[in-house]
Parts: C-alpha cells; structure tokens; sequence
C-alpha cells in the first residue's frame, strides 16, 4: 500500500511538472532558428544586419538569454548571433565529448546550415572564450576579430589556488549530483518546492518568463553541466592557438580592486594570479587592447552593460575604417 501510494504520488508529480513546462513554453515563444545538427535540435537566435557577424559564446552553464542586454544594444550596429549548446536553453541535450573540438564543429555546422554571413566577429565569455580559441585556430579565415570577456585561460586549472582539486572533486561527483538532480525534477520535487523560478539580471527582468520557461524541464537536467568533465580537455584543445595573428583583440577583465566582501579566502587568493592570465591574452594578438571593467566582477556584461556595447562597438567601426582603439594598452574604464 505504502509502496503504491509512493508510486502514484511520483506519477502525479512527473505529469503535473511536465504540464507546468509546457505551458510555459507556449506561453514564451521562443525567438530564433531551430536546426538539426547531427541529428539534434539546436537554436540560434540572430538579429540585426551589417558586414559582419557578432558570434557570442557564453559562458559555462549559461545559455542565448544571458546576453539578450548586449544583443539588443549592438543589433543596431551589425548583426549578432546568440545561440545554445547542446543541453543549454533549447538546444537539445547529445551523449559524447562536450570539449572544445566537438562544440566548435558543431557551431561551425549550425553557422552553415543557417547561412550566417562571415566575417566574424567571436565574443566569449569566461569558459565560452577557450571555443572562441579553438574556433579561431580550426576556421581562422572566418574570423575577422576577438572578444575576450572575463576569458577562462587554457592554464588556469593549474595556476589557480585549489583550482584542480576542487575541479576533480566535482567530476568525481557530477554522476551522483546529476542523478540527484534528475529524480528532483522527475518527481515534481523541485517544483513543489519553489526552485523551479530564475531570477534575471536588472536589464532583463522583462524575460523573466523565458528565465522560467527553462526550468525544471525534464529532458535538459543538467545538460548545462554536461561540460565539466571535459574541462580540462577543452583548455589543453584551446591551448593550441598562439596568436589570433593580426585579427584585433579586445579584452574585457573584472576590476582586480573591486569589493571583497563575501569572498573567501581561495577566491581572494585568486585575483592576482587571473589579472595576470588576463593581462598575458594582450599577446595572442599584434593589435589587442584590454579594457579594465571599473567595478565589475566576473559578469560585466550585467554589471557594465554600456562598456561591452562601447567597447565591441569600438572594434566594429575599426574593422569599417574607423579610428585605431589604444591597441598595446591596459586602459581602466
């Protein structure tokens, strides 16, 4: 009896929260392209025209909505693309490797299949900056210039305090947490009990719905994690590219000054080791810049929205004739 009434009560909750999910759907239409991509689902979402191409990589976890701020603020200018990787936002999760040399091919299949104009302008953020790496060193000639904002660094697993024990740890754990996460959704749990709500950045509290639409959906738990295992594959992958050549470099960094409060001790240990791996990305390129990001951690694409929109806008008009950003410099903004 006890085992029976267990059993219905997991049935009513898996079918009440796959209800939930579906309704939310309908009710925040997705914007953007759906494209098979080896025989799964993957979603760009482009707008606005102009000679190049913005191409933004988000960052690990991360998905197309993160960066709805800056995409609407540069599609005047030119034409941007957001998209998801496989297992994030509405691209449909896939089994194999998810480093760096399966997601670049895969991007680069998308980009084709949707007939997005080259050049290229390739803007990653933390971990979405190793692809940009990979995507410049396999299709180079498709890249016309860089953004690197808060870039993770193909060393950092090794140069950071702690980093590698506490990214092997979570690797030895990622099977149990993702079947921990997996029976909490299934069962309704998750949102029974309120987490099944995102709560946006300012800019974007105007998709607050999409941010919800995107949780506690049964086939994508955990698919924005799908990565961490191959971390370090994907920084020994990214490490390869030496130089973007003389494709203009843009580099975005937090504030190394900025408020410690509520940091631990390994996170402050950090700083200056990550300002120097930020500092050491103005040599990928012979014409690089890099843009200290007064105030801001490691979202400035939140925290300094105007600076990004500014400072890739900067890159742009250079690349249409404009005048020559403080290229060789470390600027604070």
């Amino acid at each position: 009896m006890i085992v029976g009434t267990f059993g219905l009560l997991l049935i009513v909750g898996f079918l009440w929260n796959v209800v939930v999910v579906e309704w939310q759907h309908r009710r925040n239409p997705v914007p953007g392209g759906f494209y098979q991509i080896d025989g799964r689902v993957m979603h760009l979402y482009c707008t606005g025209d102009g000679p190049q191409t913005i191409i933004i990589e988000v960052g690990g976890s991360a998905d197309w909505l993160g960066w709805q701020g800056v995409q609407a603020r540069l599609s005047p200018l030119t034409r941007v693309c957001t998209y998801d990787r496989s297992g994030h936002g509405w691209s449909e999760p896939r089994e194999g490797a998810r480093d760096a040399e399966a997601i670049v091919r895969e991007l680069h299949a998308l980009l084709n299949i949707a007939g997005v104009p080259r050049p290229l302008v390739l803007a990653g953020h933390s971990l979405g900056g190793l692809f940009v790496r990979e995507y410049a060193r396999e299709f180079g000639s498709e890249v016309a210039g860089v953004v690197l904002i808060e870039s993770s660094s193909p060393h950092q697993i090794d140069e950071l305090p702690g980093w590698r024990q506490s990214y092997e740890a979570d690797v030895r754990n990622f099977a149990w947490q993702r079947w921990r996460d997996r029976l909490r959704v299934w069962s309704g749990w998750e949102r029974l009990t309120g987490h099944c709500h995102n709560e946006p950045s300012p800019e974007l509290q105007h998709l607050s719905g999409q941010y919800d639409a995107e949780m506690c959906r049964p086939a994508y738990v955990d698919g924005d994690q799908s990565e961490l295992p191959y971390f370090e594959a994907a920084s020994s992958q990214s490490a390869r590219l030496v130089s973007f050549g003389d494709a203009p470099l843009l580099i975005i960094s937090a504030d190394p000054e900025r408020t410690r409060n509520g940091m631990d001790a390994s996170a402050v240990a950090e700083l200056p080791i990550w300002e120097q791996e930020q500092e050491a990305q103005k040599a990928l390129s012979v014409r690089s810049w890099r843009v200290i990001a007064r105030g801001a951690g490691h979202a400035p694409h939140h925290e300094r929205l105007d600076l990004i929109v500014d400072e890739i806008t900067r890159l742009v008009e250079y690349l249409r004739g404009g005048s020559a950003p403080p290229f060789g410099r470390t600027v604070i903004e």
